[in-house]
């Protein structure tokens, strides 16, 4: 039997602990698949943990169509501005999960490239995920609205 239950974005605290201890109880077989899907909300909330260098590195993989070229990023914020971003985005997104705001398996928005060729261990770029530009772009649309209210 499948049983589909379907909560508020974010879940409730009260009402992922009550589904946790039914859990326990049931034991295997039994399992949760949660929703891991990117949603504006949900990468609004991540944006608005990380820091500034993370939203220039965001705002610029939007700005290239879902593609941050790491030597164009590097020559206009400094041959270190790497360095970081995609850290403050996995830290942000694992406090989000623990905070109930989607699924631990959420699969991270941004993936790099293999190293560049003219720098030793530096990466080439990042990529967006498929589908995530329209959800990234209308994210940072949100967050630039709030700060000019």
């Amino acid at each position: 039997m499948e049983i589909i239950i379907k909560l508020p974005d974010p879940a409730p605290p009260e009402a992922l602990a009550a589904l946790s201890d039914l859990m326990k109880r049931l034991g295997p077989p039994a399992t949760v698949t949660t929703d891991a899907e990117w949603t504006v909300d949900r990468a609004v909330k991540m944006l608005r943990d990380t820091n500034a260098r993370t939203l220039l590195f965001v705002e610029a993989a939007v700005e290239g169509g879902g593609w941050l070229d790491g030597n164009a990023f590097r020559e206009q914020w400094g041959d270190s501005a790497l360095r970081g971003p995609s850290q403050s985005i996995t830290k942000a997104i694992k406090r989000g999960a623990e905070e109930g705001h989607w699924s631990p398996d959420i699969t991270p928005p941004f993936r790099p490239t293999t190293p560049d060729k003219e720098g030793w261990s530096k990466t080439g770029g990042y990529y967006l995920a498929d589908g995530l530009l329209p959800v990234f772009t209308e994210a940072l649309a949100v967050l630039r609205k709030e700060r000019n209210t």
